[in-house]
C-alpha cells in the first residue's frame, strides 16, 4: 500500500515509477502487503529537509518534504508536513496507524544546506536543528543524518529495501548511505 498526502497535490512520477515527494507533502509505504513498491524521491533539496521514518521489522516507512522549522503565523495550515514542528509528529502517527511499532521506528534526515552563500541565510541550519530536536523529543533514533554544507542534494529512498541514496548537486553518482 502506498499513501500520498495530500493526494490531489502529488501528481508527478518518474519514468521508473518513483514518486516525487513535493514540499509540504509525504508518501507512506506499507510493503508487507504488496510486491511493487516505487522509490520515494526528492530532487533539488536545498535548505529543506527530507525526513524518512521507518520500521524495518513491520515494513512500514514514510518520507516528508519539510520547508520550514516551525509555523510562523496563525493562518490555517493546509500543508502541515511543510513544517518540522508538525511533520515529525504527524509522520510518526501515520506510521503507527499503518502497523509500525513505536520502539522499532528509526530516522534518516537529509538536507538543510546553505545553498546561497549569504551571511544571514540560516534557514537550512534552523531546519536541521528543529528536525533533530523533534526526533530527540520523541526518542526516535537517528540512523543517518546528512545535513548542512553549501550544495543541494537529490534523495532516493527505497521503501522495499530501506536503502537510502544521496547525490550532491553537481555530483555524478549517488552514494548509498544505508
Amino acid at each position: 500500500m502506498i499513501i500520498l498526502e495530500p493526494t490531489d497535490q502529488v501528481k508527478k512520477t518518474g519514468k521508473d515509477g518513483s514518486i516525487f515527494v513535493t514540499i509540504g507533502h509525504y508518501a507512506l509505504s506499507n510493503s508487507k502487503n504488496t510486491s511493487v513498491i516505487p522509490n520515494f524521491t526528492i530532487f533539488g533539496l536545498g535548505s529543506c529537509i527530507a525526513l524518512i521514518l521507518f520500521d524495518e521489522l513491520n515494513r512500514v516507512s514514510a518520507m516528508s518534504h519539510i520547508l520550514l522549522p516551525r509555523v510562523f503565523s496563525n493562518k490555517k495550515i493546509l500543508f502541515p508536513h511543510k513544517y518540522a514542528s508538525l511533520s515529525v509528529k504527524l509522520l510518526l502517527e501515520e506510521l503507527l496507524n499503518h502497523g509500525a511499532v513505536r520502539e522499532n521506528i528509526k530516522a534518516f534526515f537529509i538536507g538543510g544546506s546553505k545553498i546561497f552563500n549569504i551571511e544571514n541565510n540560516l534557514m537550512g541550519n534552523e531546519n536541521t536543528i528543529s528536525v533533530r530536536a523533534e526526533l530527540n523529543a520523541l526518542k526516535i533514533h537517528i540512523i543517518v543524518e546528512d545535513t548542512g554544507g553549501l550544495k543541494g542534494r537529490n534523495v532516493i529512498f527505497d521503501p522495499k529495501s530501506f536503502s537510502l541514496y544521496v547525490k550532491s548537486t553537481g555530483g555524478i553518482d549517488y552514494k548509498k548511505l544505508y
